[in-house]
C-alpha cells in the first residue's frame, strides 16, 4: 500500500512539474507573440493613420480592450496554494518586460512607408541592399550594430506592406527576390 502511495506521489510531482513547465514556456511564447504584435502596430502606425493603435489613442475616452486569459495576481501576495514557485518566475518575467521596454528606447529615427519607398528605385534591388542603403541615409555608424539591427528588422515588414498597398512590385523567391518601383506600381 504505502508503494502505492509514494508511485502516486511521485506521478503527481512529475505531473506537476511537467505543468509548470509548459506554463513557463506559454507564458514565455505570449510575451514574444505580443512583442512582435507591437512591432508591427508601430510600423502600421508609422505608414498607416487608419491602425488600431492610432484609433484607440483617438478614442481615448473609450474603455481599454479587455485582456484574454487570467486575471494577474494582486500584489499583496494573494497567490493562489501552491503559486509560491511562481512568484520568482512572475518577478523575472516583470524584470524582462521592464528591459525589453528601456531597449525601446532608441535614437534611431521613425521610418515610414515614405522612407522607405524612396530607397526603392526603377532597378530591381534585394532587401539587402535596400536596407544597406537605409542604414547609409540616416548614417548609421557600423559600430551603432543594435540601430543596424533593429533598422534590417523593420525592412522586411516596409516591403511587405509597399507591396501590399501596391505602390512597388517584387520579382523572384527567396534570396533571388528583387524589389522595384515601376509605372503601374506608382500609379
Amino acid at each position: 500500500m504505502a508503494s502505492n502511495l509514494k508511485s502516486a506521489r511521485q506521478a503527481i510531482e512529475a505531473e506537476l512539474t511537467h505543468a509548470r513547465q509548459g506554463a513557463a514556456y506559454y507564458s514565455a511564447r505570449v510575451e514574444a507573440l505580443e512583442a512582435a504584435l507591437e512591432q508591427l502596430e508601430s510600423v502600421e502606425a508609422e505608414g498607416d493613420t487608419s491602425s488600431r493603435a492610432t484609433k484607440r489613442a483617438a478614442n481615448g475616452a473609450k474603455q481599454a480592450e479587455p485582456r484574454r486569459g487570467r486575471k494577474r495576481r494582486s500584489a499583496s501576495g494573494g497567490t493562489p496554494r501552491g503559486a509560491a514557485a511562481g512568484t520568482a518566475r512572475q518577478q523575472n518575467s516583470q524584470k524582462q518586460r521592464t528591459a525589453r521596454a528601456s531597449r525601446g528606447t532608441s535614437s534611431l529615427p521613425t521610418t515610414g512607408g515614405d522612407f522607405w519607398l524612396k530607397l526603392v528605385s526603377d532597378e530591381p534591388r534585394s532587401a539587402v541592399d535596400i536596407s544597406n542603403a537605409a542604414i547609409e541615409a540616416l548614417g548609421i555608424r557600423p559600430d551603432q550594430k543594435d540601430e543596424i539591427q533593429k533598422l534590417k528588422q523593420r525592412v522586411s515588414p516596409a516591403l511587405a506592406g509597399l507591396l501590399s498597398a501596391q505602390k512597388i512590385q517584387d520579382t523572384g523567391a527567396g534570396r533571388e527576390r528583387r524589389f522595384f518601383k515601376s509605372e503601374s506600381a506608382s500609379a
